[in-house]
């Protein structure tokens, strides 16, 4: 068996991270009814997962990465299987093509020739999920359905280490739901929306985190945020910063961009923000950007 190589101190907030969002996953399910808002408290663990599974499938805690993704593969919020979020998260870091409709598989943009295409009604659909609200209500739920058509498609070739991926990932999510509902007397409906909630708490994070422009270094934003919300998403607030040292283990992140500051703010054609609610105010039901690519 190979030996899994960890620099245990330089990892060891990533450890306490992996540990504590599954260990209070298992608190807050254990006492749920006892437990004060703890649906709220369930939204935040669902969401950290998230930022950790994102922390892990960029090389951390350990050199081994197939044990690292044993620590991530648990789906408990639901939505997507980890080796597709994995895989389309990595293509996504390609940041030549960050924002490309078609090519980035995390934007939000429609290329030129599709946004034609579109009736009147998907184009509304589309600038209103330029909005916060838009995002933050609709944007799972989109996310979703763009899921069970990837799982859909996976069947037309049923051997394949594609399709068994999405299918082992369908009958955990099913497992799952009855386990919490028969174990812990909470519905599975109830799981559901915290998770559905959790993912549009993510999605207040990367609502706006990527801008089209013509210089691939002026498209990720770098997020100047509360601390709560900086552990929530583990620094992943720093995007540029991020997208610029992807193996970087989050906790390095804030002194790295302190140290370097006035360098990425130059680098990033000053694309800051300054507070995640400020959206709320500017962007609720605003359009941050139309939804139109303008291909460069």
């Amino acid at each position: 068996m190979k030996y899994i190589k960890t620099n245990f101190p330089n990892e060891l907030p990533t450890w306490i991270a992996i540990f504590l969002v599954y260990f209070f996953w298992w608190i807050v399910l254990s006492n749920f009814y006892i437990i004060p808002f703890a649906h709220l408290f369930l939204v935040i663990i669902l969401t950290f997962h998230g930022s950790v599974q994102h922390e892990i499938l960029h090389g951390h805690p350990t050199s081994h990465q197939g044990f690292n993704d044993l620590l991530a593969y648990p789906s408990i919020a639901l939505w997507s299987p980890y080796f597709v979020y994995k895989s389309s998260h990595l293509k996504h870091h390609e940041d030549i093509n960050l924002t490309i409709p078609n090519i980035d598989p995390e934007s939000y943009f429609i290329s030129k020739d599709d946004w034609h295409s579109l009736s009147s009604y998907r184009q509304k659909f589309a600038a209103f999920n330029m909005t916060l609200l838009g995002r933050l209500m609709l944007g799972p739920l989109w996310y979703f359905f763009a899921l069970k058509k990837e799982f859909l498609m996976s069947f037309k070739k049923p051997f394949s280490i594609n399709f068994l991926g999405w299918f082992s990932h369908e009958v955990f999510v099913v497992i799952l739901l009855y386990c919490i509902w028969s174990f812990f007397n909470i519905h599975f409906f109830t799981y559901i929306f915290c998770a559905y909630l959790a993912h549009s708490l993510t999605m207040l994070r990367s609502f706006y985190e990527h801008r089209p422009n013509s210089n691939p270094n002026h498209r990720s934003v770098i997020m100047q945020t509360s601390y709560p919300l900086r552990i929530l998403f583990l620094n992943n607030n720093y995007h540029f910063v991020h997208h610029k040292n992807p193996d970087m283990s989050w906790h390095q992140i804030p002194r790295e961009y302190n140290s370097n500051s006035g360098k990425y703010n130059q680098s990033n054609g000053f694309f800051l923000e300054k507070g995640y609610f400020k959206w709320f105010k500017k962007y609720l039901v605003k359009p941050v950007t139309e939804p139109k690519h303008p291909a460069f």
